[in-house]
């Protein structure tokens, strides 16, 4: 996996410790469009019920709204702009040799909605993971600007041009990291809960158009790698989100919703997991103090 720039990072967050002590979850949001609103529906519960996210990884949709939650914004402001959101707001029609549209209009988007610009302003660590389509690897951004980062994990092949960052020619980091579990354990997450909605078009039968033709190409092949990012997560949620097509931005709502019912039914587990890690972190101050203690009384012996 591809690191863009690995940075020594000091983001601005309550935690004053390394991003490696940091305590709470991970969460690895995945990619889906407008299937991806259901990822504030498990940040709402999260919030309400006082569970810390200590890193935060994001595919395609699931990097806005995780860049936006990490940047500071208020979920309310992000679940509004959500509701109101459509197509046109994200990008605009410019057929080309390379796609169908650009998403350049995702920079008017964050500059609205977003705290922060850069990755060493979020509040909380963030990982954004795009596709070389070069070598066909992940790239992994965790610091400069934002809104190139997020422009190239969300530019689905077919639909919207790649974006170009220095010499990477970039598209869309579901094609590699459906669900980046693995780019939230890099990031220093300790326990890791991913979010699956899905790459299918909501719709039955034959495809009729060629982006349904390309979404389930892209699909059928993130099938198989089901087994390699599962591996990587404590916990999988996946919204029900199966009857929402890919354009449905008006159908927020039901997504956001979707996404709630998801968390409360893992609450318990997702407390429990937090529980191991606290238990965790006592035995291992435990046995750093009377480590220190050895010490001391190894360095008076040999006074």
């Amino acid at each position: 996996m591809t690191r863009h720039n690995l940075p020594e990072r000091n983001p601005l967050n309550e935690s004053p410790g390394p991003a490696s002590t940091r305590p709470g979850i991970g969460l690895a949001l995945g990619g889906g469009f407008a299937r991806g609103f259901a990822h504030l529906g498990v940040l709402q519960v999260l919030e309400q019920n006082q569970i810390a996210i200590s890193h935060i990884a994001g595919t395609s949709v699931g990097s806005i709204l995780g860049a936006a939650y990490a940047s500071g914004a208020p979920l309310s402001r992000i679940i509004a702009t959500c509701r109101t959101l459509r197509f046109r707001d994200i990008a605009r029609w410019r057929v080309s040799r390379l796609g169908l549209a650009s998403n350049n209009r995702l920079g008017d988007l964050i500059e609205r909605v977003f705290e922060s610009r850069q990755f060493e302003e979020l509040r909380i660590p963030l990982a954004v993971v795009a596709t070389d389509l070069t070598s066909g690897e992940p790239v992994v951004f965790t610091q400069g600007h934002l809104v190139d980062a997020i422009r190239a994990s969300c530019a689905f092949p077919g639909l919207f041009e790649p974006v170009e960052i220095g010499t990477r020619c970039l598209a869309d980091g579901g094609l590699v990291a459906p669900v980046p579990t693995l780019a939230a354990r890099e990031l220093g997450a300790t326990s890791v809960v991913g979010i699956s909605v899905g790459m299918q078009d909501g719709h039955r039968g034959a495809p009729t158009n060629i982006f349904q033709v390309v979404s389930r190409a892209v699909s059928a092949a993130q099938k198989h790698q089901l087994e390699i990012w599962e591996r990587h997560a404590d916990i999988v949620l996946r919204p029900d989100v199966q009857s929402l097509a890919w354009d449905d931005f008006d159908r927020a709502e039901q997504a956001i919703e979707a996404g709630a019912v998801a968390a409360r039914r893992a609450l318990p587990r997702i407390q429990k997991l937090l529980g191991q890690q606290e238990d965790s972190a006592r035995k291992f101050e435990a046995r750093q103090e009377a480590e220190d203690k050895g010490y001391l009384w190894l360095a008076e012996a040999l006074r």
